[in-house]
């Protein structure tokens, strides 16, 4: 159980939609997209990018966000307080997927979730609720609420075209 309902919500999601799936439904996936299993493992090192800054914040004793330009802060309110993730968009290198098999993508994904969900409750505890304390490739500097609705929002995009590949 996450302390996060965010996070723990984007859990849920991500085992309600693997929960029946067989070795082939991993590799399931359009011509020129990403297999099930590969969606999985961009989510798992997307909340491990994020784990890893919020966890260098603490320990440097300082937040590492940037302010968002105007641009920046509309895509923010899109995503993380609308819920409306663009599509078509290019995942930062970071976070592309390596070719994990499906079952090893599902577990990281669940332990990188975790590991997100734990770094982020020392850094709010470190950081006043208002501090920007990592910037995202894209939409800039992120409070680490922000940083939560963001993966929420992400997970469920992403959940979403698990669906679509059945």
């Amino acid at each position: 159980m996450l302390t996060d309902p965010h996070l723990q919500r984007a859990l849920d999601l991500i085992d309600s939609a693997t929960r029946d799936f067989t070795s082939s439904d991993w590799e399931t996936g359009a011509p020129g997209r990403w297999s099930r299993a590969a969606i999985l493992e961009h989510l798992g090192k997307a909340y491990a990018a994020t784990a890893y800054i919020l966890d260098k914040c603490v320990h440097d004793g300082a937040p590492k966000g940037t302010a968002p330009a105007w641009r920046q802060r509309l895509f923010t309110w899109l995503i993380v307080d609308v819920g409306w993730f663009p599509t078509g968009a290019r995942a930062p290198a970071m976070t592309l997927p390596e070719g994990m098999a499906g079952a090893e993508a599902l577990a990281y994904a669940r332990r990188s979730l975790q590991a997100l969900d734990e770094a982020a409750v020392r850094c709010a505890a470190a950081f006043a609720p208002a501090a920007r304390v990592a910037t995202h490739p894209i939409l800039g500097g992120f409070t680490v609420d922000q940083w939560r609705r963001f993966h929420w929002s992400h997970t469920r995009h992403h959940v979403r075209q698990i669906a679509r590949r059945r």
